[in-house]
């Protein structure tokens, strides 16, 4: 049964008031076990705390209230609680109840954060046997994975790798013991073998927090294609882009490729077994996973080459970032701008003034401000000129100027230009080919949260397998 006094709780936090807190905690009354060992016993008010701390630890941890338990571990210096994760009852037991349901719901990204958070607060750890330290030195001589590991979830411990690769690897295999016994299952694996390979295949494309992978063949064909075809490929000549040419490589698709790009990481994206990068190999012109064809490809440190694009019909889903100014920035570009076309020094000179006046200095000016910035500049000018009907027409001419000078400053970069400035970067040094998986999102989440997850993902796909294999297979055959 889930105590009533866990809401009394969370609003003791929401307070942050000490002794509202303690009091909280004195009062609460857990399941049947926490009622007999804490509440029904002598201890000193201070000892009674402590254990009831522990009791409203697990029961918070249960019911997902992560912030809250995030809330009473910081705190619990101020109450005088020195926190031992082990003496939280059925902690491992509830983090494993956790990531199952997480699993049987498809919520691979809430795995990933679940893992982050109890890793953050070493609640993962446990005391491990020999048995079950070997297969941990095995997986740790492999440098990709340990730096998947690193790279996900910051300082490694044993505890996490025995999380990770085994308490979840079991769980994965619970999932697959129950799923099997489904009738939908049952006829889907009728018509194809359960092998490791399918079960990979199933992240060769998926989505994930709205963007699209899809893996489109492997790092060495992709070069040799490029090598074969550059010299006589079709030039991609906008703006006398020399260094980038089209290339047919995947079902239908038509990419952009930088050959400097390419000769320039030649190296590591052939020796990649070593290296944990995901390197920028094209951008997809035609054919693409984006909405309008477009996508953006990537090598993996397994040596694929994996597309990645969003998969929502918006342009925030394509547009990686809209030109931004500051106020003074805007003004400068605006007041060029205006002379370009023409419109009379003194004009010029209200309209920056007045746009000087009312803008705020650290609200970046961007490609949304663009409609209230003209109405202010169509108000300003419309009390300033006089109503006169042959004066209309000629407000309306200098409007229409002012919005195509304001378009053109603030208007959503090119998705190809986007590319190329990108590869200029790295001709010039100034970002790596790896480093445009980051630059690169849908909201909070990059191309390379995808690109590390999914790897982890394989990994895990690879142990469960190894371990399960023959368990798997005895079941299949029970089914058929």
């Amino acid at each position: 049964m889930l105590s009533e006094n866990i809401p009394n709780i969370i609003e003791s936090l929401k307070s942050n008031n000490i002794d509202e807190i303690k009091l909280a905690i004195l009062n609460f009354k857990g399941d049947k076990y926490a009622k007999s060992k804490v509440l029904d016993t002598d201890k000193k008010l201070n000892d009674i705390i402590e254990d009831n701390y522990y009791h409203v630890l697990s029961f918070l941890l249960r019911l997902r209230k992560f912030k809250s338990f995030r809330q009473l571990l910081d705190l619990s210096d101020k109450v005088d609680v020195f926190i031992n994760v082990e003496r939280i009852p059925e902690r491992l037991k509830i983090i494993s109840r956790l990531h199952f349901n997480y699993l049987r719901a498809f919520q691979f990204g809430k795995i990933i954060e679940l893992t982050k958070f109890l890793n953050n607060y070493d609640l993962l750890e446990r005391k491990l046997s020999q048995e079950e330290l070997n297969p941990i030195k095995e997986i740790k001589k492999d440098k990709i994975v340990m730096a998947n590991l690193e790279d996900l979830f910051g300082n490694i411990s044993d505890s996490l790798i025995y999380y990770v690769f085994k308490t979840m690897v079991d769980n994965i295999f619970n999932f697959f013991v129950q799923y099997l016994n489904r009738p939908e299952a049952i006829n889907y694996l009728s018509q194809m073998p359960l092998t490791r390979r399918s079960l990979l295949f199933q992240l060769d494309g998926y989505p994930m927090y709205g963007l699209s992978i899809q893996k489109i063949g492997r790092v060495k064909r992709f070069l040799r294609v490029i090598q074969e075809n550059y010299g006589t490929s079709k030039k991609f000549n906008q703006k006398g882009d020399s260094n980038l040419y089209y290339l047919n490589y995947g079902y239908n698709k038509t990419h952009l490729i930088s050959l400097n790009n390419i000769k320039k990481y030649n190296d590591k994206l052939r020796n990649y077994r070593n290296t944990y990068k995901f390197y920028n190999m094209s951008m997809v012109l035609l054919g693409g996973l984006g909405p309008q064809g477009h996508g953006f490809t990537y090598s993996t440190p397994l040596g694929e080459v994996v597309e990645v694009c969003s998969d929502r019909k918006e342009n925030e889903a394509i547009i990686i970032k809209y030109k931004e100014f500051l106020k003074q920035q805007f003004l400068k570009r605006l007041k060029e701008e205006l002379i370009e076309k023409s419109i009379e020094e003194s004009t010029i000179i209200n309209i920056i003034e007045y746009l000087s006046e009312i803008l705020n200095p650290d609200v970046k000016i961007n490609y949304y401000s663009a409609d209230t910035i003209l109405k202010q500049i169509w108000n300003f000018l419309k009390e300033k000129q006089d109503s006169h009907d042959d004066k209309k027409e000629e407000l309306q001419d200098l409007i229409e100027r002012i919005l195509h000078a304001i378009e053109r400053i603030l208007r959503p970069i090119d998705i190809i230009d986007q590319f190329k400035c990108r590869m200029d970067l790295i001709d010039e040094d100034k970002i790596k080919s790896e480093d445009i998986a980051k630059l690169t999102s849908l909201r909070d989440k990059s191309h390379y949260d995808v690109l590390r997850e999914r790897l982890f993902l394989q990994t895990q796909i690879k142990i469960f397998w190894k371990q399960y294999s023959t368990e798997i297979k005895k079941l299949r055959k029970q089914l058929f």
